[in-house]
């Protein structure tokens, strides 16, 4: 399956798995996200880029869009390493929705980003602005780099509060709160780095055996 054929299959898988569960949780005093899970080897597979680095500046703007003014959020990247898919020492990483001046929206599973974060993100070009990206997979794309004792190895561990995963079962859908694991880093990096190597951006996920 083609990159954009499995970006568009999530996108709107997740969709309407949001519909769908707002319908089946609305008596529910908590509400949660709903997405279909992208495993970390579909995402080493499919994303146009994949960038280690810290967070230096994020901000919102407003853009026209049909007519309107549409809040945008950007993200200032300082790279540290290009594990796949570009150049250079800068990127901005640019989300639809934000806060502005007590206005604007957000969109219930879009990744924040904070200014000294040091993270390492799956990225989707924009295909019309090849210079622009976005997070691949929406806020399961993003991990945190967590730093302990130093001289000790970092860890790594996805965001994933208020969010849920659709699963199906011998009786329909299930909802499953989304589970974060810390990984260590050398090992979440050589899986990259592995997987990259392995499938060339085309063969199934599962044939290594996937990791979530």
């Amino acid at each position: 399956m083609s990159r954009s054929r499995t970006l568009s299959a999530v996108v709107l898988g997740t969709l309407a798995l949001i519909f769908t569960a707002a319908m089946l949780i609305q008596a529910e005093p908590a509400r949660a996200t709903v997405m279909v899970e992208v495993s970390l080897d579909d995402m080493a597979r499919d994303a146009d880029a994949i960038v280690r680095g810290t967070i230096t500046r994020t901000g919102v703007r407003l853009e026209f869009e049909a007519g309107r003014l549409e809040p945008y959020s950007s993200s200032e990247l300082r790279v540290s390493e290009w594990l796949a898919g570009g150049t250079g020492d800068r990127l901005v990483i640019r989300e639809r929705g934000g806060e502005w001046q007590g206005g604007g929206h957000w969109i219930d599973g879009t990744p924040q980003y904070r200014v000294g974060e040091e993270v390492i993100v799956f990225l989707q070009r924009d295909a019309d602005q090849p210079g622009r990206y976005r997070t691949y997979a929406m806020a399961q794309g993003k991990f945190v780099v967590l730093r302990g004792v130093p001289g000790t190895g970092g860890q790594v561990r996805r965001d994933l509060e208020g969010m849920s995963f659709a699963r199906w079962a011998g009786q329909g859908m299930q909802l499953e709160a989304g589970q974060a694991p810390v990984m260590a880093l050398d090992t979440f990096l050589a899986r990259i780095r592995a997987v990259r190597t392995y499938f060339g951006g085309t063969r199934p996920a599962d044939e290594l055996g996937g990791v979530r």
